[in-house]
C-alpha cells in the first residue's frame, strides 16, 4: 500500500471523527438547552393548578388500559358520561329506563330497561320495578356486549328505582359468566331520608351476596371532600365521577 494511500485513509478517518464530534457536541448542547427550558418552564408554571391537573389526567390516562365500565340508573350513568369526556378509550355501557336522559350519552352502547314493557320513563324510585326490567332480553344484550371482557366495573348510585333495583340483577347475572366484578356504589345524602337509605342499604346486601368486589362511596363526603358550600348535586357527581376514576386506575 502506498504512502499515499495510507494517508488519503488517515484523513478521511479525522474528518469522519471531527464530523462525530461536532454532531455529538451539538446534540448534547441541545439536549442540555431542552432540560433547562423544561425546567424553567416547570419552576415558572409550579403554582398553576389547571397544569397541575393537567399532568395529573396525563398520568392517568397513560396508566389506565381499556376497560369495560357499565353505568346502571341514571346517577351510574351521569358518571360514566363524565368519564368519557376526560377519556374516551374505554367500552362505556348505559343502563337506564329513562328513554330521553338515555339518549342524551354519547356513548354508543345503551341498555334501554322496559322496551318491552312500555316504560322508558324511569321507575319513579321503586326498586321492585328496577329488578324485574332485568329480563332475558336485557341479559342476553349484556351477554353480547360484554363477551370479550375479563373484568367489568359496575356504577351507580342507589336509593332510586332503577340503581337500587337493577344493580343486583346486573351483578348477579355477569358473575354467572364467570367475569371479575367491581362495583362502585354510591350512598344517598343523608337529608334524602331513612326510606331511600333503606332502599340502599338492602341493595348492598344483594350486591354483596354474589360475593364481588364493593367500593361504597358515600354523597355526603363527597359534598365534603369538594370544599365548597356552593356544591350542587352535579358537582357532587362530578366528584364521585373523579373519585371512581382514580380508584379504578389505583386498581390496574
Amino acid at each position: 500500500m502506498s504512502f499515499e494511500l495510507i494517508l488519503h485513509l488517515i484523513i478521511d478517518v479525522a474528518v469522519t471523527l471531527l464530523i462525530l464530534y461536532i454532531i455529538l457536541k451539538h446534540t448534547r448542547e441541545a439536549e442540555k438547552f431542552y432540560n433547562e427550558s423544561r425546567l424553567e418552564w416547570i419552576q415558572q408554571h409550579k403554582n398553576d393548578k389547571k397544569l397541575e391537573e393537567k399532568l395529573e389526567t396525563y398520568h392517568l390516562l397513560c396508566k389506565l388500559d381499556k376497560v369495560c365500565l357499565i353505568g346502571v340508573g341514571g346517577g351510574g350513568c351521569n358518571i360514566l358520561e363524565d368519564i368519557a369526556k376526560f377519556d374516551n378509550r374505554h367500552k362505556f355501557i348505559h343502563i337506564n329506563s329513562d328513554l330521553q336522559a338515555l339518549e342524551l350519552k354519547t356513548s354508543k352502547h345503551k341498555i334501554l330497561l322496559g322496551f318491552e314493557k312500555k316504560v322508558g320513563l324511569g321507575c319513579g324510585g321503586k326498586e321492585q320495578c328496577g329488578q324485574s326490567l332485568i329480563d332475558d332480553d336485557i341479559k342476553n344484550q349484556l351477554l353480547k356486549l360484554t363477551k370479550d371482557e375479563k373484568i367489568v366495573y359496575i356504577i351507580s348510585t342507589l336509593g332510586g328505582g332503577v340503581g337500587s333495583g337493577a344493580t343486583p340483577e346486573v351483578v348477579e347475572y355477569l358473575k354467572t359468566l364467570d367475569k371479575e366484578i367491581i362495583v362502585f356504589t354510591i350512598m344517598p345524602f343523608a337529608f334524602e331520608g331513612k326510606i331511600k337509605l333503606s332502599i340502599a342499604s338492602n341493595a348492598i346486601s344483594k350486591i354483596l351476596s354474589s360475593t364481588v368486589a364493593v367500593i361504597i362511596l358515600n354523597n355526603d363526603e363527597l359534598i365534603l371532600n369538594a370544599n365548597s358550600e356552593s356544591t350542587g348535586f352535579r358537582e357532587t357527581f362530578k366528584a364521585a365521577s373523579n373519585v371512581v376514576y382514580k380508584r379504578i386506575a389505583d386498581g390496574i
